[in-house]
């Protein structure tokens, strides 16, 4: 880790829905767990959160119990049996969908009161631009933006990464481009990532700020094995370990470490 950094703080984002945000973000942390990193993952959709519902598991508490005062985070953190830590939040909560002055408080608050006990925090944001979804873009270290090569998810990442550039001075993003062509994912992911590159070059304007960087981290082929494991509420190692998919989920987050070292 760089600097006097804690916890590296990683907000996993997309401007389109339904990219497969999640289920990444929970498999690249069991991957970063099981290479013996302390990992935790926060819910960072406050007011549809799923990962729970991903991971197979039920709590009784969410991070909205640590912020009204009745929970003590340790009472909330699930320790899962994938080898990383969750921090759930609620479902159908409006409140949490709001950024208010209270809710930035107790989020730095609570921020600073787990980062010395991990070595990597994955915030899953939600989808969109609302100010929740930047507000956790720019509380981490890095942001890894997750797109398929769809042209709709191809343009609203576009969208999400001018809106973090031009208001919040955001120019280093990771790209993981997932269900990508499975006969050559990585030329496909290779593709997408110069085409993105190439449309932000063309319509950002690199007077007012440092150009913006894309860093391509990995590809994520389509494979049957993945909707299988969402049925299931497994990760892919559980539900199928020699599964392709699994393969690149390991090399994404050797990536990730490596891209760590070098921040």
């Amino acid at each position: 880790m760089a600097g006097d950094i804690k916890a590296r703080r990683i907000a996993v984002i997309s401007g389109k829905g339904g990219v497969g945000k999640t289920v990444i973000t929970a498999n690249l942390a069991a991957a970063l767990a099981a290479a013996d990193n302390r990992v935790l993952v926060l819910d960072a959709d406050l007011g549809l959160a799923n990962l729970d519902i991903i991971l197979g598991l039920d709590p009784k508490h969410t991070i909205q119990d640590i912020f009204q005062g009745s929970c003590r985070p340790d009472e909330v953190l699930v320790k899962t049996e994938k080898g990383f830590d969750l921090l759930p939040a609620g479902s159908g909560l409006h409140e949490n969908t709001v950024l208010s002055k209270n809710l930035v408080e107790k989020m730095e608050a609570l921020l600073i009161d787990l980062e010395d006990r991990y070595d990597i925090i994955l915030f899953d944001v939600g989808a969109g631009l609302g100010e929740v979804v930047l507000y956790f873009a720019t509380l981490a270290h890095q942001i890894l933006v997750v797109v398929t090569p769809e042209p709709t998810a191809l343009m609203d990442a576009y969208a999400s990464i001018k809106v973090l550039n031009q208001y919040y001075e955001k120019n280093k993003f990771l790209l993981l481009v997932n269900q990508a062509n499975p006969e050559h994912p990585d030329r496909n992911g290779i593709t997408v990532a110069k085409h993105l590159q190439s449309v932000i070059s063309k319509f950002f304007d690199a007077s007012k700020s440092p150009p913006v960087y894309l860093q391509l981290i990995g590809s994520l082929p389509r494979d049957p094995a993945i909707p299988r494991s969402v049925k299931n509420r497994q990760l892919l190692f559980e539900t199928c370990p020699p599964a392709v998919s699994t393969c690149f989920v390991n090399t994404i987050a050797n990536n990730l470490r490596t891209n760590f070292r070098g921040a």
